[in-house]
C-alpha cells in the first residue's frame, strides 16, 4: 500500500467511526505525509511533538496539584504574569513552577513546555465535552 493509499485508507475509517486518530494512527500518517509533502520539514515537527508528548503522558501523576493547575493554564494560552494574578503569587513562584514542571516532565528546549500543555489541555477539553453528549 502507498503512503498515499494508508493516507486514504486512515480518511476513510475516520468518516465511518465517531472517533480521532489515535496518537499511533495520526503518527503513521504523517510519516505517511513526510514521504509526498513539500512541507517535510513541517510534518517532522509535528511528529516531533506528539512523540515528546506521548513519552510525558505517563508521568503526569508526579506533578502537585499546584503545579497541575499551572499546567492546565499554561495549556489554556495563559502567560506567567496572568497565572500569577489569577493564583495570586508572583511571576517568579510561576516561573519556579514552570521549571519543576518542566523537569519533572523531562521536557527541555524553549515553547515545549507550553506545546504539550496547549496539547494535553486541548485533548482533556475534547474527551469532557464528548463525554457530555
Amino acid at each position: 500500500m502507498t503512503p498515499a493509499q494508508k493516507i486514504i485508507s486512515s480518511i476513510e475509517k475516520m468518516k465511518h467511526a465517531d472517533t480521532r486518530l489515535s496518537s499511533k494512527e495520526t503518527l503513521h500518517v504523517l510519516k505517511s505525509l513526510t514521504k509526498v509533502s513539500a512541507e517535510s520539514k513541517l510534518l517532522e515537527k509535528a511528529i516531533y511533538l506528539i512523540l515528546l508528548t506521548k513519552k510525558h503522558e505517563i508521568q503526569f501523576d508526579t506533578l502537585s496539584l499546584r503545579e497541575n493547575q499551572i499546567f492546565q493554564l499554561i495549556g489554556s494560552d495563559f502567560k506567567s504574569k496572568e497565572i500569577a494574578s489569577l493564583l495570586n503569587i508572583s511571576e517568579s513562584t510561576v516561573a519556579t513552577h514552570r521549571k519543576n514542571i518542566s523537569k519533572k516532565l523531562g521536557i527541555t528546549g524553549k515553547g515545549n513546555l507550553k506545546n504539550i500543555a496547549y496539547k494535553l489541555t486541548q485533548e482533556k477539553q475534547y474527551e469532557k465535552a464528548k463525554n457530555k453528549l
